[in-house]
């Protein structure tokens, strides 16, 4: 009556068990009916059942995981979310509910990780920026590989995986990413255009980047051409 709304397009939006059911309810409530005759539309009805059959997986999953997440800035669970929504459709797909065990790498030490760890189905290592919380990710990074979990290192999780076998395996104790200062073995390093900048996270190359792999490496076996052409590309290269 007083807020110039036709009775008709008056609707209740319910609480639901998942965000991705929401669409649904307000297409029982005649939402997408009011849209498109408010806006002189033409179109058929809508053909949900896709989307119903996802919310059916969702709510009716067969199996269960957990996996760790583990970075340093997991107090705040929204940095990561990309993260979490890959994970949690890719479980929907699966018929499986996955669940999130947010771990600290600031409190991962080589004593605790086992503990830490104890039943995960694998762990993700995100990106980041600067030293704060390293070694923490590197025990956990190690403890996976020598237990045989499966792991993803994106960014710098993967750069960290590569410190790590430096250090366990090739016997490079003080392998580090030449980010954190000086080592006898950068295993990962700048890339020259970017070492003379300092302020921490603008250091991305940004925008379409065409990349010449060299003859011989792996990741010309992995892509099977050259030059390649990315999106973006992060502030390091690997050493040989």
């Amino acid at each position: 009556l007083f807020c110039d709304v036709d009775k008709e397009a008056v609707i209740q939006v319910e609480d639901a068990d998942t965000i991705y059911e929401v669409p649904l309810n307000l297409r029982n409530e005649g939402m997408d009916d009011i849209v498109v005759e408010k806006l002189g539309l033409q179109c058929g009805e809508p053909n949900m059942d896709e989307w119903r059959a996802m919310v059916d997986k969702i709510k009716h999953y067969e199996h269960e995981l957990t996996v760790a997440i583990v970075g340093k800035y997991v107090a705040l669970h929204d940095a990561y979310l990309s993260i979490v929504e890959s994970l949690r459709h890719a479980g929907f797909d699966q018929g499986i509910k996955v669940d999130i065990r947010w771990v600290d790498s600031e409190t991962v030490t080589k004593e605790n990780v086992g503990e830490i760890l104890k039943g995960v189905a694998g762990i993700i290592v995100p990106g980041g920026f600067g030293d704060r919380g390293i070694e923490g990710k590197i025990n956990a990074i190690q403890y996976v590989r020598e237990n045989n979990i499966p792991f993803l290192g994106i960014c710098l999780g993967m750069q960290l995986a590569v410190v790590e076998y430096a250090r366990n395996v090739l016997g490079m104790a003080e392998a580090n990413s030449a980010e954190f200062g000086d080592t006898e073995f950068p295993v990962i390093d700048l890339l020259p255009e970017q070492k003379e900048v300092e302020e921490m996270g603008g250091t991305m190359r940004l925008g379409l980047y065409p990349c010449k792999l060299r003859e011989g490496s792996k990741s010309l076996e992995l892509y099977g051409e050259s030059p390649i052409y990315e999106r973006h590309r992060h502030r390091y290269e690997f050493n040989n």
